[in-house]
């Protein structure tokens, strides 16, 4: 099993020691010291003032803090949890994605989706009805992008005529691409050309806000799974070929758990296929945070199987 974590923006928490760069650049260093595999950032640049005080969050570029992190470490992968593709022109978000794989030597993971909140889509400009058109456009061009050929296409609000993206990442053909959300569309991408698939556990409330349907748990997960699988067969894929990502009671370190709870969930996690854990933070000061991901280390992630 692996871990990430994805690091908590706040300009309240603490006096805002959460945003101070040396406290990031600590945090980073800290997790890489662990062993937890990586760190990650989501991705809101314009979310109402309603989400945000409905439980919401803040949030940075995410492009721009995974930077940040790859210039003070030097193992730990950096992903996007999740990048909002349908936000950007194509051609943008695809030289943000290469520049972070360049500058951390080939150690970005991005998870991508089609977003949510149609009020951020109208402030951003971007027609939410069309997200799932400019979605697939995106990743089309991502993936031309990053063959090295100049780049042709005629898209949804743009043309490129023999365009020149370089240089190319460093990992090939293409940095890991992961699909975010619970959608039978997510899915079905996921299995026609997916590295991987970060499943949304949580209320039905948290998922009927997220637009996509609900998995409260193993019990609801396992079906997806198994319908993943049978999607990926009728591609000439199998589960071998793709990591599952999710949350867990176990790996949520605000709660008060023993140990034996925690290793119990997340076993039950791993024999139905989960290979990656999203860690739950515990607000407090940066020094108590990072205690409580080193209890869970030593504790917990060393006896999952």
């Amino acid at each position: 099993m692996k871990y990430m974590f994805n690091y908590a923006i706040s300009s309240t928490d603490c006096g805002g020691a959460w945003l101070e760069p040396n406290n990031i650049a600590e945090y980073a260093r800290t997790l890489e010291t662990l062993g937890i595999d990586a760190i990650a950032f989501a991705d809101h640049p314009a979310p109402s003032k309603k989400w945000i005080e409905g439980g919401g969050h803040e949030s940075f570029d995410p492009f721009v803090g995974l930077g940040f992190c790859a210039a003070v470490t030097s193992e730990i992968r950096l992903m996007t949890h999740l990048s909002v593709v349908p936000y950007r022109n194509p051609l943008l978000q695809t030289k943000s994605m290469t520049t972070v794989d360049i500058l951390s030597g080939g150690r970005a993971t991005f998870i991508l989706g089609t977003g949510y909140l149609r009020s951020e889509f109208a402030a951003l400009g971007v027609d939410f009805d069309e997200r799932n058109d400019l979605f697939d456009e995106a990743v089309e061009v991502m993936k031309e992008s990053w063959t090295g050929e100049p780049l042709s296409y005629a898209g949804r609000h743009f043309n490129a005529v023999s365009q020149s993206i370089q240089p190319g990442p460093v990992q090939r053909p293409h940095p890991p691409l992961w699909l975010g959300g619970n959608s039978v569309r997510a899915r079905e991408r996921l299995a026609e050309w997916g590295d991987g698939w970060a499943a949304l556990i949580g209320s039905p409330q948290l998922t009927t806000t997220s637009r996509t349907p609900s998995i409260t748990g193993p019990a609801d997960l396992l079906p997806v799974i198994r319908d993943i699988e049978t999607r990926l067969h009728s591609h000439h894929r199998s589960l071998s070929d793709i990591d599952i990502m999710c949350s867990s009671p176990g790996a949520t370190l605000s709660l008060d758990l023993s140990s034996e709870q925690r290793i119990d969930a997340l076993n039950q996690l791993a024999a139905i296929g989960v290979t990656w854990i999203q860690l739950g933070i515990r607000r407090g000061s940066i020094g108590e945070s990072l205690d409580s991901v080193a209890a869970f280390v030593s504790e917990v992630s060393t006896k999952v199987g």
